[in-house]
């Protein structure tokens, strides 16, 4: 007759090499992408989460700010007149933290011409997930148009920062803002 410890043995053992059965398999049909920000949801102004695969194709510059934030309201012009020398190669997004109350109005107030979105606990994780260790705004990150991140910037984004890396993005694609 079998000891309890060595039914016990055998029977964890068992458990192991199911999991590792079942595991394996599921770990490996899993996809690898190198383009996670098109999988991000996030929920735009006045609507439902909606996937930032839309996006796919152009360069994107995704903006994390707030209505409050000083640097914010520095940039914000910059990427309105961007996104409008920018358009048909590059999109500009922004993902606000605040509510969107606060948001439509400083939008409106700006002349916002490119989509926002309220960060919610899902753009806050991409936030951290692309870079920004300090958890702060402003945060800008660039891909471009396979969702291959370019670079980030922390703090205050300048224009020349900016076409820089929409050079880098758009490169072999026409890669000069439009009018140029």
């Amino acid at each position: 007759m079998k000891s309890v410890a060595s039914t016990l043995r055998s029977l964890a053992a068992s458990v192991i090499a199911t999991c590792i059965c079942v595991a394996v398999p599921a770990l490996a049909a899993e996809p690898v992408t190198s383009a996670a920000i098109y999988q991000s949801r996030l929920q735009p102004l006045d609507g439902k989460l909606e996937s930032l695969d839309r996006y796919r194709g152009h360069a994107l510059v995704v903006n994390f700010w707030a209505p409050w934030c000083g640097p914010c309201r520095t940039e914000v012009p910059e990427f309105v007149a961007l996104q409008d020398a920018w358009r048909g190669k590059a999109q500009f997004i922004g993902v606000a933290l605040d509510e969107a109350a606060s948001v439509r109005a400083f939008a409106h107030d700006y002349g916002i011409n490119y989509p926002l979105y309220l960060a919610g606990m899902g753009g806050i994780a991409v936030m951290l997930r692309e870079g920004d260790t300090r958890g702060a705004v402003p945060f800008t990150v660039v891909y471009d148009g396979s969702g291959h991140k370019v670079g980030t910037i922390t703090g205050l984004a300048s224009r020349e920062r900016l076409e820089a890396l929409l050079q880098t993005a758009t490169a072999g694609v026409g890669s000069r803002p439009a009018g140029q």
